[in-house]
């Protein structure tokens, strides 16, 4: 899928109550809030699903949506009546995002793919290895011609 929804946030104005009451309603696991970051809490990431994250601020839900050029996706939404928020930036050494409102007031955000996370995904789900195959006539002891045997008249 093209520009998939790969995190959530959840903030309101006591998020230690908002995560008792998420992590106690579906049994997820948080990490400890960072206070610089206005408390917040990651969910440990899921075996399935997407991930996110619940702190403090004004009360909203929001998906990011995830983008290899998310300069291009701000550009194209504010075209289309967006308004933007807070610009492409980059958050943490592996975190660039920007923050925009639809059309409706919804807030929403765009993510930069991590090269580091889609090569982790590539490999856990790897095909198994194949085992090689025996050749047929090194168990019998005999070579056999690889080359394709000569078509006689005779036998057309």
């Amino acid at each position: 899928m093209a520009d998939p929804v790969m995190w959530f946030e959840i903030m309101g104005t006591d998020s230690a109550r908002l995560q008792k009451f998420y992590g106690d309603l579906f049994g997820w696991k948080l990490t400890p809030p960072i206070k610089e970051m206005g408390n917040y809490s990651m969910l440990e990431r899921p075996a399935s699903g997407i991930g996110g994250g619940i702190g403090e601020g004004d009360a909203r839900m929001s998906v990011y949506i995830e983008s290899a050029d998310p300069q291009r996706l701000v550009d194209k939404a504010v075209a289309a009546g967006a308004l933007l928020l807070m610009p492409v930036t980059q958050i943490t050494p592996t975190t660039t995002i920007a923050m925009l409102k639809d059309p409706a007031g919804n807030t929403f955000g765009v993510m930069k793919a991590a090269q580091a996370r889609r090569k982790t995904t590539k490999r856990t789900t790897a095909a198994k290895p194949t085992r090689p195959r025996k050749k047929a006539t090194a168990a019998r002891g005999r070579a056999k011609s690889t080359r394709p045997a000569k078509r006689t008249r005779r036998s057309r």
